[in-house]
């Protein structure tokens, strides 16, 4: 009951936030969150769309399974974090007020001048954040029906519903102002939570399971990811256009390694506490395991709000990134942009929910969708780079579709079949098209 309490409050909280800031009804602020955000808000969002509640699932599976091998997911991510945010995401924002950029596509359209392929990246973006987006619902849903709450159908459905109403109140403002009170909900409350599941550990029982089985082939996929699956994300380049300055953007964009390592530190230690005191566990289970049979039952109901928070910082910034995406697929004069995000984020939300009741298998999903979040790396690291030669570009995106498939032909969906994208993906760069690219004068104008 006390549970249950809460997840109301909860929810309710988001709710009033979302009527309150929507009550300023500024275009800007509903699509890009007005394009004057400061570091800390920058820094809480993307905190929070890195907490899902797939994270904790597994996060934890990899550490209990995998033991000091997830580590190497930490520090692609450390280098991944800093290239992008001191060299990328200031490039990425430069033409972003100027040029009205809503989308990742509109920045491939400012460097290549091609529609068509603004189109394919902003259609091939949304489907790596779709894939993220059912592996958190997946998660979540798994958590609040394992725990006796709901269904888990109901859950997944009660999740994507209130992650609908708040975004259709405020849009992006709602994304980054509820992102705020969530990232401090998520680490606040695993603080407490593993504190409370591994006090009875010593250190040097944690430190005597960090050998876990991992052979180099995994390890280099989970570090492969770490560093360049960051290029891929458009939820990423839209927090770059929201940026109010440069300063906030490079600050926003690389102190969120603090939080996120702290997070991942607390789930590794359950994970290898989960090992040291069951094995055999199926590695999708570990996380729910720990918190049914070693958390102290006064502290569930904190654990719930936790989830709630994990599964929505997540749900609310993926859902948006799609919907504004697909929203500006197709101009039409006819319908504002903010109808037509509204009406494709109804839309989605459908689809959300039939995907993650279909495919409740949340280890394979996301190993899936870490091997996809690869598809654009190479093609948005030659532009960010100064490319220009549109062939280029797309030949680059040919051949690492094409290493992506070899991976899982030879590989299967392990983390190892990220290599394949990785030794593919750059061929495509080395192609050479008829068309001039752009010249040195014109590349230094639209570059730092």
């Amino acid at each position: 009951m006390a549970s249950q309490k809460r997840r109301a409050f909860y929810i309710l909280s988001l709710f009033a936030i979302s009527i309150y800031i929507s009550r300023k009804k500024e275009e800007e602020l509903f699509l890009i969150a007005g394009r004057n955000r400061k570091t800390l808000q920058i820094l809480l969002s993307k905190f929070a769309t890195s907490a899902g509640a797939a994270y904790f699932i597994t996060y934890t599976g990899f550490a209990y399974k995998y033991g000091a091998g997830v580590f190497a997911i930490l520090l692609g991510s450390i280098l991944g974090y800093l290239i992008f945010a001191f060299w990328a995401a200031p490039k990425i924002a430069k033409n972003s007020k100027e040029g009205k950029f809503y989308t990742m596509g509109h920045f491939v359209k400012d460097r290549l001048g091609s529609e068509k392929l603004r189109i394919v990246v902003d259609i091939v973006s949304s489907v790596i954040l779709f894939l993220w987006l059912v592996v958190g619902i997946i998660g979540g849903g798994k958590i609040i029906s394992d725990f006796g709450l709901l269904s888990y159908n109901s859950s997944v459905m009660v999740t994507s519903l209130v992650v609908l109403g708040y975004l259709l109140l405020a849009g992006y403002h709602a994304v980054l102002i509820t992102d705020v009170i969530q990232s401090a909900i998520i680490l606040f409350l695993l603080c407490i939570i593993t504190g409370e599941i591994v006090s009875t550990s010593t250190f040097a029982d944690l430190s005597s399971l960090l050998r876990g089985k991992v052979d180099m082939a995994t390890v280099s996929g989970f570090f492969i990811y770490g560093i360049f699956s960051i290029f891929s994300f458009s939820d990423r380049y839209q927090l770059c256009y929201a940026a109010k300055s440069e300063k906030d953007l490079k600050l926003g964009m690389s102190l969120p390694l603090i939080p996120i390592l702290m997070m991942a530190y607390f789930l590794f230690l359950i994970g290898i506490y989960t090992a040291k005191q069951t094995p055999n566990l199926d590695e999708a289970l570990v996380f729910i395991w720990a918190l049914k049979h070693f958390l102290s039952p006064s502290l569930l109901p904190l654990a719930i709000v936790l989830f709630f928070a994990g599964i929505m910082s997540s749900a609310d910034t993926s859902i948006y990134a799609i919907a504004s995406h697909y929203a500006f697929l197709r101009e039409d004069p006819h319908i504002s942009f903010i109808a037509k995000i509204k009406k494709s984020t109804v839309y989605l939300v459908v689809l959300l929910t039939l995907a993650a009741i279909a495919f409740p298998d949340i280890i394979k999903v996301s190993v899936f969708a870490a091997i996809v979040s690869l598809l654009l790396t190479f093609p948005m690291i030659y532009l960010i780079s100064g490319g220009r030669d549109p062939s280029r570009f797309l030949a680059s995106f040919v051949t690492s579709f094409v290493g992506m498939i070899i991976g899982l032909m030879v590989l299967g969906v392990k983390p190892s079949a990220l290599i394949g994208v990785v030794i593919v993906g750059p061929v495509g760069l080395l192609y050479s098209s008829k068309q001039d690219e752009a010249s040195p004068a014109e590349i230094s104008n639209t570059e730092d």
